[in-house]
């Protein structure tokens, strides 16, 4: 019986290739489609899930409170770890990390930066799964100036060697190489290059300050523990060591625990190791996935259910000599799942060149072969006889619903009495088109916005130096500033210890002989004379720090209008000369003006409270402001005094702009998705629609030759054949509109500055999807149309 329905199956396809093509060619692009949402949720939610006992392993993260403020820090206290160790029995082991940011590595002529170097203790490899290729992890970071490098670090740098034994040196120390970890997996927060000893520090003021916010620590708890309790017991913990000094100055410290596997995705406070992810985009995406492979499974039923007349004779002879309904039942269903495993097949293949496209294009770093697991097969191949059962369920119930009495006589007609479900799902399949469209143009609407707006600086020909490998700059910054001023190119040197865009630096302040301190962490950013004007930078009260004051240097503040609100003062002016101290017991100064607020972070979140001081010691940055008429020109120019001043350090360089749009990369990225996946469920859809119009065309043949033969023309036959998928895209536009609105409004409310929806985006969709539905059917509208009325009626 099997092999019969199988032989049917395949006769059909065959007599019928444009429908099997149209079907095949629709599901497999929604199967692969959801074939790389799966593998990109997959990876998102996948994080750190691979480590030994992960059910057990946290990461204890801190929140500030004040009076006035609620900060929160991925990194706290490096006296946290050891403290919880040593006071909770219900742990097991703890170990603290400290990322170093980017460092200069050096053996002999190899000379690179390297950006993921840090200190960790040597317990990190107890509670995380780190694989060693050389080495013991038992004892590998147990002693100062000791190292543990990725094995892309020991290819990089020893080139086949053995690099146990032998040292690098980082920012002219020299580390021992005790150990060599495999690359950490692309699925991880945790991406590492270079681990150094925390031994390594023990001598730093740093190590004992409970007030520092700056070591990772993570925690491995015992079997068994109750997290929710254990939770509770440890969010005071710095209160026994240093609350009677904290309540003092009006701030709790208040700890929470993270579950390492929901870091990536849930995390989403500050100074993370690295940036986190976004759960509404995989929710997004997860959505537009089951809505491309909905719009290919009501392609398979629309174009089943028209072609019933077709088949309705085949349906009432099997019926005659004897098939029961469940059997037809069987035999349709079994060609709609042979018809999804095809699909399937090629749906691998598409995928295959779709996310090396999209690996390209976008810089996702999705892996094909994770499809082609055992497990993740057979769960496809189950999937795709699901999708084969739920999208050919309706069309086998209705076939083989026919009575043989009415069928063999003809009566059926091109599958008018299915015009009702057809409507329905013609609206459904454009509305989900349309839906798509609407958030595809919104979302680069968003992004367009966000990169146009006025961010209160000039970012614009902006060259960025970035001062590191070892560079200090505290004692010669305005030699260093005078040497690279002297191009007729470059209108304006500064430096400063960060770039908007990049991180700042967050320190508890406080206000200063005020019965009220109303302490509170903000931002810091360290800068000389000419940040100011170089950055066109507006000063709304007071002034900025001037070369003539000499209190300026290390002797006053800046504040943004953020601080002034927060801190409570109802204009500018009730700022100037109010006293400020940063840290505990740190430096005492006043405010000397007030600048008018700007965005040195991205535009998903408000401008935050920022103060602002002239410390060279923390320089880290150069900003050339150059006109970049003769570009090539001043770029020889400014390596070739870079390579005078820091022979040692490799040049480098970016502009500042397209460094700050960074921070938009994975708002576009999603933008990119979406509008690719947009694209392929329009296709999917138009092919269902050309099927469609196709039959119906087949269908009304007679009676387009009939009104041919009465005079009707060709103009008015196309108009006739056209207007009734006009009614139902135009439908389907009512429909999706205001599910639209609402979906928009909601995404647009994660960004704190956000462009306007308008009429104008909802327009051009229906413009677009009407002109597109016309385009598709009016090839067998003006076919149909065009044909001899003979032809039609030679056997009337």
């Amino acid at each position: 019986m099997f092999k019969n329905y199988l032989k049917i199956a395949l006769r059909n396809f065959k007599r019928h290739k444009g429908y099997t093509f149209l079907n095949i060619a629709g599901f497999a692009i929604g199967m692969a489609c959801c074939l790389i949402f799966f593998l990109y949720v997959r990876h998102e939610t996948g994080f750190d899930t691979y480590h030994k006992d992960v059910e057990r392993i946290y990461r204890i993260a801190q929140d500030i409170r004040t009076s006035t403020s609620n900060r929160f820090f991925a990194p706290v206290s490096p006296m946290v770890g050891p403290t919880l160790k040593a006071d909770y029995p219900q742990i097991e082991q703890t170990a603290r990390l400290l990322t170093r940011g980017s460092r200069l590595v050096r053996r002999a002529e190899i000379v690179f930066y390297e950006d993921r170097f840090m200190y960790a203790d040597n317990e990190l490899f107890e509670i995380f799964t780190i694989p060693f290729i050389q080495g013991s992890p038992q004892n590998a970071l147990s002693r100062p100036q000791t190292l543990v490098i990725s094995e892309t670090m020991a290819q990089k740098y020893f080139s086949g060697e053995n690099p146990l034994g032998k040292t690098l040196e980082i920012n002219s120390k020299e580390y021992e190489i005790t150990g060599v970890a495999i690359d950490s997996p692309k699925n991880t927060h945790l991406k590492y290059d270079l681990i150094a000893s925390l031994e390594t520090l023990n001598d730093w003021s740093e190590m004992s300050n409970w007030y520092s916010t700056m070591f990772f620590t993570y925690l491995k708890v015992k079997p068994n523990v109750n997290m929710e309790e254990f939770s509770q017991q440890i969010s005071h913990v710095a209160d026994k060591y240093v609350g009677e000094r904290l309540a003092t100055s009006g701030t709790t410290y208040f700890y929470f625990l993270q579950h390492v596997p929901s870091i990536h995705l849930y995390s989403n406070i500050g100074y993370d190791v690295e940036p986190s992810g976004n759960p509404l985009y995989v929710k997004i995406f997860s959505l537009v996935g089951l809505f491309i492979l909905l719009i290919a499974g009501l392609n398979f039923m629309n174009l089943a259910t028209a072609r019933a007349a077709n088949r309705s004779k085949e349906v009432g002879l099997r019926k005659v000599v004897g098939a029961q309904r469940l059997q037809l039942i069987g035999q349709f269903l079994g060609e709609s799942i042979l018809m999804a495993i095809l699909s399937l097949g090629l749906a691998l293949v598409l995928a295959r060149f779709m996310i090396s496209l999209l690996n390209n294009l976008i810089g996702l770093t999705l892996n094909f072969a994770d499809l082609l697991r055992p497990d993740i097969l057979v769960v496809l191949l189950g999937g795709a006889c699901l999708v084969g059962v739920l999208a050919g369920l309706y069309p086998a119930f209705v076939l083989s619903s026919f009575k043989p009495a009415i069928t063999l006589k003809g009566v059926l007609s091109g599958g008018s009495r299915n015009i009702g479900l057809r409507t329905v799902l013609v609206v459904v399949q454009f509305t989900i088109s349309v839906f798509l469209i609407i958030g595809t143009l919104s979302m680069y609407k968003q992004y367009d916005y966000m990169r146009s707006q006025n961010l209160g600086f000039e970012k614009e020909q902006k060259l960025i130096l970035p001062l590191r490998g070892g560079i200090d700059v505290e004692k010669s910054f305005e030699t260093v500033k005078d040497i690279f001023s002297n191009h007729s190119s470059v209108s304006g040197v500064t430096v400063s210890s960060s770039i908007p865009g990049r991180k700042f630096s967050s320190f508890s302040i406080r206000l200063v002989g005020e019965e009220d301190a109303k302490n509170q962490d903000m931002f810091h950013l360290h800068f000389d004379t000419d940040f100011v004007p170089n950055y066109g930078i507006e000063m709304v009260e007071g002034r900025s720090f001037m070369k003539e004051m000499k209190t300026d240097f290390m002797g006053a503040f800046l504040i943004n209008e953020a601080a002034v609100k927060a801190f409570g003062w109802t204009s500018p002016e009730d700022a100037l000369g109010k006293r400020l101290q940063t840290g505990y017991g740190g430096r005492i100064n006043p405010i000397i003006g007030v600048t008018k607020n700007f965005h040195f972070r991205g535009l998903q979140t408000e401008v935050e409270p920022l103060v602002m001081e002239f410390l060279p010691w923390s320089f880290n940055y150069l900003t050339l402001s150059m006109d970049i008429t003769h570009i090539k020109e001043t770029m020889t120019f400014v390596e070739s005094q870079w390579k005078i001043l820091f022979p040692e350090n490799p040049f480098e360089s970016f502009f500042l702009d397209m460094d700050f749009n960074r921070q938009y990369k994975a708002d576009e990225q999603a933008g990119s998705i979406f509008s690719i996946f947009t694209l392929l469920g329009l296709v999917i859809a138009c092919l269902g629609l050309f099927g469609l119009a196709s039959f119906m065309a087949e269908s009304r043949t007679r009676e387009i030759g009939i009104r041919k033969v009465l005079g009707a023309s060709t103009s008015g036959l196309v108009v006739m054949l056209s207007k009734q998928f006009i009614k139902w895209v135009i439908l389907a536009n009512g429909v999706a509109w205001p599910i639209a609105y609402i979906f928009i409004d909601r995404w647009l409310k994660n960004f704190a500055y956000r462009s306007n929806i308008g009429i104008g985006i909802f327009i051009f969709s229906g413009v677009v999807t009407l002109f597109i539905a016309l385009l598709t059917i009016s090839f067998q509208s003006i076919k149909a149309a065009a044909s001899s009325p003979v032809e039609a009626l030679k056997y009337e």
